[in-house]
């Protein structure tokens, strides 16, 4: 009786929808670098910012707003301080392409959680649990500096891109994986799922955060608000109850490396508000 020989098992090769896929991705990523203001750090821009800005009307929308005229006056007038800075600030620093001051929509958000965000389109939202850690209005420069400057560095729209890329590197492994065991198939897709999080997701937001924070003290100190305030708020909410994950694990950067970060910034960002207080006196 004749023996059968068994075969190696072939490997399929990867659909050429794959390869499109890759190779789409690849052009759309050589034409949509940009240079994050500030840091002059590239970074993919994939997403239509209309697209995004029709979005974020929506959800805005949506959002519970609480009626408090005195509360919304007095973020509404920082406010506009800060944008103006940030489509005027010298070049290399600010986006002239913003919103103007009076076309941004601004509301206190019925939340008692401390947060505040700012939208591609121009949108912010302020939460009724942020005013008591922002007793004065340097604290509320502090926040709305941070998160305009998130719209200007268009970190959504990267978010939103590096989403896109690792979904086509998660069907890329997928389908190169697919006539392994469905144990093996597994593991390649945790761990891809792990590298990707750990190695790249988070530690651009992590980025985004500090990038952040260096041109939110440039905003505020053009607007004529102390950045010196800018340590004292985040050493306030470091006190803050509440767990804090280990800064590997999270989007944002531990309390302690923000605050040294921002006390390195600190000389940079106190010239520009000496210099703003020679022009013209704090209102």
């Amino acid at each position: 009786m004749k023996l059968l020989r068994s075969q190696p098992r072939r490997r399929t090769p990867l659909p050429n929808q794959v390869v499109r896929a890759f190779l789409l991705l690849f052009a759309a990523a050589l034409c949509a670098c940009r240079t994050v203001p500030g840091t002059g750090r590239s970074q993919l821009n994939l997403a239509s910012e209309s697209a995004l800005s029709e979005q974020a009307s929506a959800a805005f929308a949506q959002m519970p707003k609480a009626n408090d005229p005195a509360g919304l006056a007095r973020v509404k007038a920082i406010a506009l301080r800060v944008i103006t800075a940030a489509r005027t600030a010298p070049k290399g620093y600010g986006d002239a392409t913003l919103p103007p001051p009076a076309a941004w929509e601004i509301a206190i958000i019925n939340d008692d959680k401390p947060n505040a965000f700012a939208m591609p389109g121009g949108k912010i939202g302020f939460n009724s649990g942020m005013f008591r850690l922002t007793p004065t209005d340097e604290d509320i420069a502090v926040i709305l500096g941070h998160e305009v400057a998130h719209v200007v560095c268009r970190h959504g729209n990267e978010r939103v891109s590096q989403g896109i890329a690792a979904a086509v590197g998660a069907v890329a492994v997928d389908q190169a994986t697919r006539d392994q065991s469905a144990e093996k198939h597994q593991q390649a897709m945790a761990a891809y799922g792990a590298v990707a999080t750990l190695g790249v997701i988070l530690p651009f937001s992590r980025s985004h955060e500090s990038e952040a924070d260096q041109l939110g003290v440039v905003y505020m100190a053009l607007a004529g608000y102390n950045p010196a305030q800018s340590v004292t708020f985040w050493q306030r909410f470091s006190k803050e109850p509440g767990a804090r994950m280990p800064e590997f694990l999270s989007t944002h950067p531990s309390d302690q490396t923000r605050i040294q970060d921002l006390q390195k910034l600190l000389p940079m960002a106190q010239k520009i508000y000496s210099a703003q207080q020679v022009k013209a006196p704090a209102r």
